[in-house]
């Protein structure tokens, strides 16, 4: 059966475009806008340990551990948000590194002032209710938050030197995960209380490493 003299007359276009070559792919490029990718974490063993205080044998309610002469992770560690809630610091210990920025939020009705006693020109001013307030920590050490309004709050901002650390539990237990290899400075630190510092070798397997936090004076 013979097709239509319209059919025939695109015969052969369509078998010259089924017999050519397909043209190359490409990849689609990248947009201006997309969030870069972040640097590899490097993977390795783990710090863990208990912490207990001296004068109970019980785990302190809160605190951090933290090597003092590990590397700093490039962009980690470098902002925090301590929120004001009920009254509350949440987290009641913020950690960043040195050089690091922690941003003050007040999520309630009640307005506050964030201050503290361990830096002289530390001061929020006023924070209504989705205020915020930004500051940058150059020194190591641990910051005390104190509020103008009610007396009975209190926080802190922990400002370490490196980038590797870990939050003690409530039942006394910490971990710094994936730690290079090498010696290093790992120091606990508990509110009120003198900090205690320990060397500590890791290789390529965990290490176990415990603290006992003695009282002012001890």
């Amino acid at each position: 059966m013979l097709l239509p003299r319209r059919f025939r007359a695109v015969l052969p276009f369509a078998a010259a475009l089924i017999g050519c070559n397909p043209s190359p792919t490409h990849a689609p490029a990248a947009s201006p806008y997309a969030t870069p990718e972040p640097p590899p974490i490097p993977t390795g063993p783990s710090i863990v340990g208990r912490i207990t205080l001296s004068s109970t044998k019980e785990p302190p309610r809160a605190g951090v551990v933290y090597l003092e002469d590990a590397p700093k992770q490039p962009g980690t560690l470098m902002t925090a948000t301590i929120n004001v809630d009920h009254k509350n610091f949440t987290p009641f210990i913020g950690v960043v590194t040195t050089g690091g920025t922690v941003t003050f939020r007040n999520l309630d009705a009640l307005t506050h002032h964030v201050f503290s006693p361990d830096i002289k020109d530390f001061d929020t001013g006023f924070l209504r209710k989705g205020d915020t307030s930004t500051r940058e920590f150059d020194k190591p050490g641990p910051v005390a938050l104190l509020c103008n309004v009610h007396p009975e709050m209190l926080g802190y901002v922990m400002v370490i030197p490196s980038t590797y650390y870990g939050t003690i539990n409530v039942d006394g237990t910490y971990a710094i995960r994936n730690v290079p290899a090498g010696t290093f400075k790992a120091t606990a630190w508990v509110p009120r209380m003198p900090a205690v510092t320990r060397a500590v070798a890791v290789g390529d397997a965990d290490v176990t490493l415990d603290f006992t936090m003695p009282r002012e004076g001890e």
